[in-house]
Parts: structure tokens; C-alpha cells; sequence
């Protein structure tokens, strides 16, 4: 037991009030009004994620806004493993003018004794596997899995002094800081090669900026070097499928990728360690989880250095990967992964911005089969025949010049997110129980140059 630590239940600290029962004849998923929060915008491990939203439109409910900064746990759960039941998430700040509504299945937490916990601890404490344990143990339900405010009370842990909680919140803190950066980064990366690609192959921004006058030889515009101004022509001409710029031509995916079925069996390979990519059930178009197994289970597909992955189950624009281009071990990836390759003259920026685009998008919704949503599929054979983007191939071989830089940033912020994150979990239960005191982890941080 660490000194002067105090054993404390945590409805010594803190209360949890359940959130308001908005009608549902006023929520809906179109962005118009104020956004409803669900157990949905938890992230696995704990944490905010805002990648889909709930709104609401009904009548006025003051004292159920949330604010930034306010502490939820998510009270309900659907999946089977409770993934996200019991976890904390921030309350970030609101844009748009929209405010943050604390719905019903949600428990916002109040701090009753400053002087006992801090927040930032607090948070962290609530990820830990002591209380994970104990919030699944107590659960009620099987289908839906539920909590309650005094189960998340009743739980005991050693609580130091103040001044040492802030000091623990603030080293993790720094983690999820750098991982939070990472975040943003690639997704501005990512946005400016897609807009990149959007403003080249489908609404031809180039060639109307040449034949309204506006890019002339020598000039640079944002994303268009003047170097690049003869690769593209000056006018559109009409086909079957749109005006296109002249002397293009439409490709087929099958022109631009190679769709790669090799596979290792159970087995197979058995001294060799493999980087292995899978979807969990429950992803919510996460980044897919990177495994690393000496042994091989179920087939499996080897995934070459320069492949892209698309989800063959539930697929849609959103859910395609990036695989990092440099790795200690082999790559391996779940069989509900399509693996392809770029044919010359695409390239692997230009395969993965089709994939990510929405003229793609569109396609694949006319694709797929099956009548559960989540257990929709696509054929390979019929993705290859798409028709997909239009081009000469050294307008193709300039964009993976241009954008290539980008999405290969994107991958090394993912890659060092991904082991930031290792490095935070193996000393969040260390550092909550004491195992590991704050002087040591400080150095950790000093010697990463954090």
C-alpha cells in the first residue's frame, strides 16, 4: 500500500445524477438543433468521441445543459462486453452554436469534496481496471447492460493527497495531450489530400480555373503548383457519364488495383510474430485494431507494404485503412478486409482518396447486400468493375507527388498515437494504486521527450 494513501469509497468524493428522459418524437440525426449525448459518443477505454451525433429540437430543458468541462459516465450499454458501460468523458467545447444535452442513460458526476479528489484524477481513476472490474461485476442485464449512481459509489481505492492526484492527472494528461494533437494533425492532413483529390479528378478545379482565366502559365494557386499547369487541359468535354476534362478517360478500379486473396491458414507460420489488423465487432469505424500474435487462429490475409484495407462487412467510404508503410513484422489482416494494391500509373495515395471519396461512396450504397445493416456486404468482383475516376496517367502520378507527403504523415501520427496509448495504459493503473510514484513516471515522460 502507498503511504499516506487513504482507503476511500468514491461516495465520499463524489455524487452522480442520472440525466432527463428528452422525448423521442424530438430527436433525430439530422444536425438541426441542440446535440443529445448517448452512451455512443463514449470511446472504448474512456473518453469523448464525437464522431456521430444525436440532436434534439424539443422544447427547452435549462438544467440538464451541459457544460465544458463536466464529467459524465456512460450508465448503459448494448453491447455485449459492456465496452464503454461505467467510463468517463470531458464535456468538450460546444461549436456551432449547438449545446450539449446530458440524456438519461448518461450519469453526470459532482464533486462533493474538493479537497479529497481532483477531477483530472478522478477521470483516470474512472478508466482503471480496479473500477472497470467492479462496474461489470454489479451490472445489471444481459442484452442491455446497466449501471447505477450507487454501484459507481460503492467502489474503494486508495486516494492520495491531492496535490499527488493533480500531479498523476497531469502526466496522463500529457499522453492523452500528444494523442489528442495526433488526432487533429492527421485529420487536417487527411482533409487537404481529399480536397486535393476532389478538386482534381471530380469537380476539375484546375481545368475551370484555366478556362475561366483565372490560373495562368506561371502563376501558383493553393494546390497547384505552376510547374503543374500543362499537365491539365482547358476545357470539359460531354460523355456518357458527365463533362470530363478533354483527352481524359474514365478507369476502372480493376485498371488501378490489384485485389490481394492470399491467405495464411491455421498453422501456418508458427515462429513467426505478425502485425495483425482485425475489426472489432463493435468499431464504429474506429481505426482497426493492431494485434500483435505469434499464432495464427483463422485465415487470414498477408497484406502487402503498400496495401489498402476496406471493410468487405458493413461497408462504407469511412471505413477504409491506411496500414503503416514500415513495419518490424509482417503484416496480417482479418479475412472481412478487402486488400488491395495500386496498379501503375495509380499510386497508394490515389487508391486510398478514391476509396475515401464520395462519388465512391455513393457507388458502394447500391453495392452492397444483406438486410442487416451491420452484416451488409460487398462483392470484390463487383468493386473492381466500378468506373472510378477519370484522368491521364501523369495527372495520376503528379497527385501521388502532391499527396502522398500528407496521407504518409497521417500514418506515422496514427502509428505514434497507438503506442502513446500503450505507454499511457500500462502506467494508468500503476500510477492510480501507487505501483508507480509520480517522481518515476515524470522521468519516463522527461526521457520521451514529453
Amino acid at each position: 500500500m502507498a503511504d499516506e494513501w487513504s482507503p476511500t469509497t468514491l461516495g465520499e468524493c463524489i455524487d452522480v445524477k442520472h440525466g432527463f428522459a428528452f422525448k423521442g418524437e424530438f430527436i433525430h440525426e439530422e444536425p438541426d438543433g441542440d446535440i443529445l449525448l448517448t452512451p455512443g459518443n463514449f470511446a472504448i477505454g474512456g473518453g469523448f468521441k464525437g464522431d456521430k451525433f444525436k440532436y434534439y429540437s424539443g422544447p427547452d430543458v435549462p438544467e440538464f445543459i451541459l457544460r465544458q468541462g463536466d464529467l459524465l459516465v456512460s450508465m448503459t450499454d448494448l453491447s455485449k462486453d459492456g465496452d464503454t458501460l461505467g467510463y468517463p468523458a470531458f464535456v468538450p467545447k460546444s461549436e456551432g452554436g449547438r449545446r450539449f444535452l446530458h440524456n438519461q442513460r448518461l450519469g453526470k458526476i459532482h464533486v462533493v469534496a474538493s479537497t479529497k479528489i481532483n477531477t483530472g484524477f478522478l477521470h483516470y481513476l474512472l478508466c482503471s481496471s480496479g473500477y472497470r472490474n467492479e462496474i461489470l461485476g454489479s451490472a445489471t442485464g444481459s442484452t442491455v447492460r446497466h449501471t447505477s449512481p450507487d454501484r459507481i459509489k460503492r467502489f474503494e481505492f486508495l486516494r492520495p493527497r491531492v496535490t499527488e492526484q493533480r500531479a498523476i492527472a497531469h502526466i496522463l494528461g500529457t499522453l492523452d495531450d500528444r494523442i489528442e494533437a495526433n488526432r487533429r494533425m492527421a485529420a487536417t492532413l487527411e482533409e487537404m489530400a481529399r480536397v486535393l483529390f476532389r478538386a482534381w479528378f471530380v469537380t476539375f478545379e484546375p481545368v475551370r480555373a484555366k478556362a475561366e482565366g483565372r490560373w495562368r502559365p506561371g502563376q501558383t494557386l493553393p494546390g497547384l503548383p505552376a510547374s503543374l499547369y500543362d499537365l491539365f487541359p482547358d476545357r470539359l468535354v460531354e460523355t456518357e457519364h458527365g463533362g470530363i476534362p478533354n483527352g481524359w478517360r474514365w478507369w476502372l478500379l480493376e485498371e488501378l488495383a490489384a485485389l490481394h486473396r492470399a491467405a495464411l491458414t491455421p498453422g501456418a507460420e508458427p515462429d513467426c510474430v505478425f502485425e495483425h489488423y482485425s475489426i472489432p465487432a463493435y468499431d464504429n469505424g474506429q481505426e482497426p485494431a493492431q494485434d500483435r500474435g505469434e499464432t495464427i487462429k483463422s485465415n487470414k490475409t498477408l497484406v502487402p507494404t503498400n496495401a489498402i484495407l476496406l471493410s468487405k462487412l458493413n461497408p462504407e467510404s469511412n471505413r477504409v485503412w491506411l496500414p503503416k508503410a514500415r513495419s518490424a513484422h509482417p503484416k496480417i489482416a482479418s479475412t472481412e478486409f478487402l486488400c488491395f494494391t495500386p496498379n501503375l500509373p495509380a499510386g497508394r495515395a490515389l487508391l486510398y482518396s478514391i476509396f475515401r471519396g464520395e462519388p465512391f461512396r455513393r457507388a458502394l450504397e447500391g453495392m452492397v447486400t444483406g438486410t442487416s445493416k451491420s452484416h451488409q456486404r460487398v462483392s470484390p468482383d463487383s468493386l473492381l468493375g466500378l468506373q472510378v475516376c477519370p484522368a491521364r496517367p501523369e495527372v495520376f502520378n503528379a497527385f501521388e507527388q502532391q499527396a502522398w507527403p500528407l496521407l504518409d504523415r497521417t500514418t506515422a501520427c496514427r502509428e505514434e498515437s497507438r503506442i502513446l496509448a500503450a505507454q499511457r495504459d500500462s502506467l494508468l493503473p500503476k500510477l492510480v494504486s501507487g505501483a508507480i510514484r509520480v517522481k518515476d513516471a515524470e522521468g519516463f515522460l522527461k526521457a520521451r521527450g514529453l
